[in-house]
């Protein structure tokens, strides 16, 4: 038996400005069960997450050697996590019927192998994805990078209103009981659903014209943790802001992913390349180019006085603890500690590329989640 599989590829590594049609090449293939090793399934393409560093992994100034991964090359298939149906199996702990969450593609069906299979999904398969590799992230960048604390009184997130943010604000406010929890995010509805639905203290719209100065009155203590998923001013006026000992959770940098317009971004610099910011495109930096590189280490003095301590993560260094991590996430969001905040759409195969731009738009709250509609 055979299935036809539309798949998603990427044509060429890209900058600044995602084009759909510039960017990525669809093609069909046949997955033929006769071809499976030993080991492998055919599963169905049922969710699929939509992440940021999706975006990274596709980025035309990737350095080899300084992505976490090796990035998706031209004519490479487009990769992204999700939960799938198997439909053939060749291995004996996956029968048919099962669904899984796994290391996926960009297609309707598709061959995994064991190493890609991450575990069985036993309840609503968006839920899985919201907790999985999301909910993980926000559990242990919040806890074991950031060392947070229910000692600790104030702790900012940018990013608050997507798919990790809202967990870590949950986190911070439900389960650590933080006293001041302070969310970014980019626009009035996503600050009314921070502090409607993810415990914050304040909301702070990062395109309002006040943002510098309401930030300062949010943070009137300073800062204890500050767990960033953006990069741009929110970062800058924070580093600034930091209390002695204060941690920087590096987690992410949509800011600088693609080069959409989001107001008070500090700069546009690409991603994983050192190059100095374009004045017309700062909100702060000086006037001399000359100057511009050495602007971006303006907060060192107070990094080195407060003895702040910033630390980029990957999630898969905590791999061997991920079991605790999913247990005491199931545990509380059972206890009403954590809410699930989670945007699904439908698209059939050929619009799967679509959810990296509402991503990259920011048209989504909370996570997410494409469901992939086949006939």
């Amino acid at each position: 038996m055979s299935y036809s599989s539309k798949l998603w590829m990427l044509r060429e590594p890209t900058g600044d400005n995602l084009e759909i049609d510039k960017s990525f090449k669809m093609v069909t293939r046949e997955l033929t069960v006769g071809d499976l090793k030993d080991g492998e399934v055919i599963s169905k393409t049922l969710y699929l997450s939509n992440d940021p560093a999706q975006r990274a992994w596709i980025h035309k100034n990737n350095v080899e050697g300084r992505l976490y991964r090796t990035p998706i090359g031209a004519g490479d298939p487009m990769e992204a996590f999700g939960v799938a149906e198997i439909v053939e199996s060749k291995n004996p702990d996956y029968q048919k019927g099962e669904q899984v969450f796994a290391s996926m593609l960009w297609s309707d069906y598709c061959v995994l192998t064991p190493s890609a299979i991450v575990f069985k999904v036993a309840g609503d398969p968006t839920d899985t994805i919201t907790l999985g590799i999301t909910g993980l992230t926000a559990y242990f960048g919040l806890l074991n990078v950031g060392a947070t604390t229910p000692k600790d009184a104030t702790v900012v997130v940018s990013g608050a209103a997507g798919s990790t943010g809202s967990i870590v604000c949950q986190i911070a406010k439900n389960v650590l009981g933080i006293k001041n929890v302070v969310g970014i995010a980019g626009s009035d509805a996503k600050c009314e659903v921070l502090k409607r639905d993810c415990g914050c203290d304040v909301a702070l719209n990062y395109k309002s014209p006040t943002f510098k100065r309401d930030f300062e009155a949010a943070t009137p203590d300073d800062i204890d943790v500050y767990f960033d998923n953006t990069g741009g001013e929110a970062t800058d006026l924070a580093i600034l802001r930091m209390k002695e000992f204060g941690r920087v959770v590096v987690c992410g940098a949509i800011g600088y992913y693609d080069n959409y317009e989001q107001k008070g971004e500090l700069s546009r610099a690409s991603w994983m390349q050192i190059e100095a910011p374009k004045v017309e495109d700062t909100v702060w930096l000086p006037d001399d180019p000359e100057l511009q590189l050495r602007s971006l280490t303006l907060s060192w003095p107070i990094q080195i006085c407060h003895k702040i301590r910033i630390e980029g993560f990957i999630i898969f260094q905590f791999a061997d603890q991920f079991a605790k991590g999913l247990g005491d996430l199931g545990q509380w969001a059972q206890e009403g500690k954590l809410k699930l905040i989670k945007q699904e759409w439908g698209a059939k195969v050929e619009d799967i590329p679509q959810g990296m731009l509402k991503l990259l738009r920011g048209e989504n709250t909370g996570k997410l989640i494409t469901k992939v509609v086949t006939a």
